[in-house]
């Protein structure tokens, strides 16, 4: 599904609709609500920094893992504007976790309080050093300064796969005690599925 809004172009992929019509239907809790929040404060502090250094998206597509914005001035921007937009993300939910926390302690209510929670698990995750996540292109972005762009990505594949295979383990923990819960995991598998999967296309074009 695509919407079209001046230049912008924002796709919707099926299986993203699908589950989140499934979910708006059976699931009443505020969990879904306050998790979709975050991720929109998430890319919206993308976008604001995007927009602050004069770049703007051409497309933006919502996938059932991740969120892909079409950068194509992302090669002229300088070290620290591009490190800035990286990092907008992770700000939004940290500065948004702070203010809900605040309001909790205020007028406290469940769903103040969830969204804090959804807020700073998303900055956290975001910050992991894994390719695809915030925390990856950032060390990548750091790491290209000082050695060639290949044995960037190299370093950051390694620690990526690092990371990401013990996280296997509390994700099978989590889909056994739940029953039902498998995002832990399966986003994990996704993201190692997408580094072995770019790997391989480097190694054909080799």
């Amino acid at each position: 599904m695509k919407l079209i809004s001046g230049r912008l172009t924002i796709e919707i992929s099926f299986p993203l609709a699908a589950v989140m019509t499934a979910v708006i239907l059976y699931d009443c809790s505020v969990s879904v609500l306050v998790c979709l929040i975050a991720i929109i404060l998430h890319e919206g502090g993308h976008l604001l920094a995007l927009y602050r250094n004069n770049s703007f998206p051409e497309s933006i597509r919502l996938t059932l893992f991740d969120i892909a914005i079409k950068d194509t001035r992302r090669a002229v921007r300088g070290f620290k504007q591009e490190f800035t937009v990286i990092l907008a993300g992770i700000a939004s939910n940290i500065l948004f976790f702070a203010v809900s926390m605040i309001l909790n302690c205020l007028f406290p209510c469940i769903f103040l309080r969830g969204l804090a929670e959804a807020n700073l698990s998303l900055a956290l995750f975001n910050s992991l050093p894994v390719d695809s996540l915030d925390g990856g292109q950032a060390l990548l972005l750091i790491l290209s300064r000082s050695h060639p762009p290949d044995r960037a990505v190299r370093i950051v594949d390694i620690i990526s796969l690092i990371i990401l295979f013990p996280l296997l383990v509390p994700g099978f923990m989590l889909l056994l005690q739940s029953r039902y819960n498998f995002s832990l995991l399966l986003t994990a598998l996704y993201l190692i599925a997408v580094i072995l999967c770019k790997r391989r296309r480097t190694s054909d074009d080799i």
